[in-house]
């Protein structure tokens, strides 16, 4: 196995401004660093409320390139190899939950309970199971993971252990994910947690989630399925795969989907249309490759969320109000392709070469509400998105060298060079309404007026461009050395330079490169019992900031450094793995808002420190034959640790859950009947940290499913939130925009089959 280092975190921590201002300024002033051109689109926004422009603005940063072996699990001792790869265990409905094979985002060829660090693993058997859609509801299953909305249905945004989290397909990084990748693509999902700038580059201290792209496998299965749910949703997709030559060295995978549906919303539709394919080749002996494409083509009506009333209160509208145009529709169109080449040298020796390319581009109207008054009375305004464009390349090398022929088994070295560039475009426009780019109507007047109201805008209205070019080369190395015994020891380090530079409209082109920065990484396993590893490690992650303080100024790096101890069992059969963890997480140098400069333009500073406590657990496998659990628990301690103001220090950081948990489980009966039931909880949030406004309820949502196989034939129906909650998502970390209303009761039936 080959080790391909490389990730790019899409932001590296969240809005922590809204504690340490009120409500209206501080929603309006401050910028955090989550979701980069998500946070630009708001950042634009931001700047006509204040009738000013400037360089405010985050971005996610990164470069790596990591190995996502296209079969197989890592290496094991050959006594273990049987009861990996015997299929004697699979269960009558199909699904398997625990997927093993971490190999394309560790940078590292150990078996997963090997590896010093958290990770949760989601196949594509328990995406079916549950009927996930998007990665928010993943989030919601997954221990240390939080869903924290979807910025005008642009995409989930996802937290890891509080901070925003990075993404990557097949290892390979990308900006931000301003996007729902369709799962139907995706074979798994690899949740590594933590910062890891060693193996990724520039990276969220959070961690990274690594979309693993579907592969043609000997195993590959050839379907077509038809599902039908609550709102008018139904979807329709296919796949075939099979070799195309008599030895089966040459793959091919094919696969559509096209859904649409309504929502539980007023006035809410959207559609999507799937196409993916792709070849994998044994090419000679030793030598494999693989190229993949895909595009998605998305619409859906632009919404925002509803605002709350200053104490935090939620409007008091039914589920189903909408605030915007039923006419107003965002388009995004997604172009991917991705290819690799490993090469076994010898024995001992590995090579890798990956490459990614993915455009991305969104255009539309996106009404967005705030200021909510006790009579009703609210403001809005447009945001109309002439391009949102963005291009990610990356391309890497790795090589791995076994140290067998010196005497010490089980130990290597790896290293990699990786370039990642991300190149983004903003281009958009404030129409007019009643020949002023701001909106009043009120929530009481109902839908339909506020429609109409909204619809009457004039476009396009005065337009902002804003562009941003970031390239990032990293050199990474690391060393696995089995000492003596049960233990072994890893080490680590990278050195990775940004090249960065913004331009607002027709303005300069500025720097913000900043310097290199090193990152480290260490850690110490003992195995005293066979499928039990205790670990403690050490890991770091930088990343640059584009906001500059009161001298002009640029803010230093975002830095953040873990210790965790944890500790991970896997079972003798290997269908249980358990994996607990202790963290300590700081990060420093978020930028938060300071104060306007005198050319009109916002100036932020550094704050201290946040620290971050917490300690996650998880079990997924199969109990017995027939029965299978995915249940994980997450408890989080997020406090201001140092700042310049100590008013602050020791502060609760706001719209962060202190607990999380779940647990899906399911049980194959005899005769073909399946059955499974889930439990999301989410606890209650602060929204200020002087506790001005009401806090965000927590929640607890039940989830249910039912199925019969019959030779080639699935019939499952999916309920979630059986008993109807009423639960709210933040989308901003602010209240002055408001929340939106979680998804209420809904079904959904699908009919699979098998060819």
């Amino acid at each position: 196995m080959i080790p391909l280092p490389g990730a790019m975190s899409g932001g590296a921590a969240d809005r922590l401004a809204g504690q340490f201002q009120n409500e209206g300024r501080g929603a309006m002033k401050t910028l955090g660093q989550d979701q980069g051109s998500r946070t630009g689109r708001r950042r634009s926004r931001l700047k006509y409320l204040l009738a000013a422009s400037g360089l405010a603005a985050q971005i996610g940063l990164g470069a790596g390139v990591a190995r996502a072996q296209d079969a197989g699990t890592p290496p094991v001792a050959a006594s273990e190899e049987p009861a990996r790869e015997s299929r004697d265990d699979i269960v009558v409905s199909g699904y398997r939950y625990l997927s093993e094979d971490t190999s394309g985002t560790t940078g590292l060829p150990l078996p997963i309970e090997e590896v010093p660090q958290s990770i949760s693993l989601v196949s594509q058997d328990f995406l079916k199971a549950a009927d996930l859609k998007t990665l928010g509801e993943v989030a919601q299953y997954s221990p240390g993971a939080l869903f924290a909305g979807n910025q005008e249905g642009f995409g989930s945004i996802v937290k890891l252990r509080g901070f925003a989290a990075g993404y990557a397909f097949d290892g390979l990084t990308i900006g931000t994910l301003n996007y729902e990748p369709d799962n139907a693509t995706v074979e798994r999902m690899e949740i590594v947690k933590g910062p890891a700038s060693v193996v990724y580059g520039a990276a969220s201290p959070g961690g990274i989630i690594n979309l693993v792209s579907k592969h043609a496998k000997a195993n590959t299965p050839n379907y077509v399925e038809l599902l039908g749910g609550s709102w008018k949703r139904w979807r329709l997709e296919g796949q075939v795969a099979g070799a195309l030559n008599s030895s089966g060295s040459i793959r091919a995978i094919g696969l559509a989907a096209h859904e649409e549906a309504g929502s539980f919303m007023k006035n809410v539709n959207s559609s999507k249309t799937v196409v993916y394919g792709g070849v994998d080749a044994d090419i000679a002996d030793g030598l494999t490759g693989y190229v993949h494409g895909g595009y998605e083509h998305y619409r859906r009506t632009a919404f925002d969320g509803i605002p709350t009333l200053a104490d935090g209160s939620p409007a008091p509208v039914n589920r189903s109000f909408f605030i915007g145009a039923k006419d107003f529709e965002l388009v995004t169109d997604v172009k991917r392709v991705n290819a690799g080449l490993d090469w076994k040298v010898s024995s001992l020796w590995s090579i890798a070469l990956k490459a990614n390319y993915q455009r991305s581009a969104t255009h539309g109207p996106a009404p967005y509400a705030y200021d909510l008054q006790a009579n009703g009375d609210f403001s809005f305004q447009i945001q109309n998105i002439l391009k949102d464009e963005k291009q990610d390349f990356s391309i890497g090398a790795s090589t791995i060298y076994k140290l067998d022929a010196l005497g010490m088994s089980e130990s290597f070295l790896s290293g990699s060079a990786i370039y990642q560039s991300t190149d983004s475009m903003v281009h958009q426009s404030l129409p007019l309404i009643g020949g002023s780019g701001t909106g009043h109507a009120n929530i009481f007047d109902g839908v339909e007026a506020i429609d109409a109201i909204i619809s009457s805008a004039v476009f396009p209205g005065a337009a902002f461009l804003d562009r941003r070019r970031r390239k990032f080369v990293t050199l990474s190395g690391q060393a696995v050395l089995k000492v003596a015994g049960p233990l072994t020891l890893l080490g680590g380090l990278s050195y990775s330079k940004p090249d960065i530079s913004t331009r607002a409209n027709d303005g300069p082109w500025q720097d913000f490169s900043g310097d290199g920065q090193m990152s480290y990484r260490a850690a110490a396993t003992v195995e005293p019992i066979a499928g039990l590893n205790v670990y403690l490690s050490y890991s770091e992650s930088f990343q640059p900031q584009l906001t500059i303080d009161i001298n002009d100024n640029v803010l230093p790096p975002l830095s953040g450094k873990q210790y965790e101890l944890g500790a991970k069992y896997v079972s003798p059969d290997r269908r249980i793995l358990l994996t607990g963890a202790l963290f300590d997480l700081r990060q420093a140098n978020q930028g938060v808002y300071d104060r306007q400069g005198p050319d009109g333009f916002d100036r932020y500073r550094a704050l201290g420190e946040v620290r971050y406590r917490g300690m996650e657990f998880e079990a997924i496998g199969r109990v017995t034959k027939a029965w299978q659990v995915n249940a994980g628990l997450a408890i989080l301690d997020p406090k201001i640790s140092k700042d310049g103001d100590l008013a602050m220090v020791g502060k609760t950081v706001t719209f962060l859950p202190k607990a999380t948990a779940s647990l899906y489980t399911s049980y194959d009966f005899a005769g073909g009947v399946f059955a499974g039931a889930g439990v999301r909880y989410v606890g209650s949030v602060k929204t200020a940290s002087d506790n001005a406004t009401r806090d965000l309820p927590g929640y607890t949502l039940v989830d249910g499913s039912l199925g019969y196989n019959l030779n080639r034939w699935r019939l499952q129906l999916n309920v979630k939130n059986i008993f109807d909650k009423l639960y709210y998502i933040n989308n901003y970390q602010t209240l002055f925009y408001g929340n939106v209303v979680g998804e209420p009761r809904s079904v959904t039936l699908s009919l699979r089959a098998a060819f």
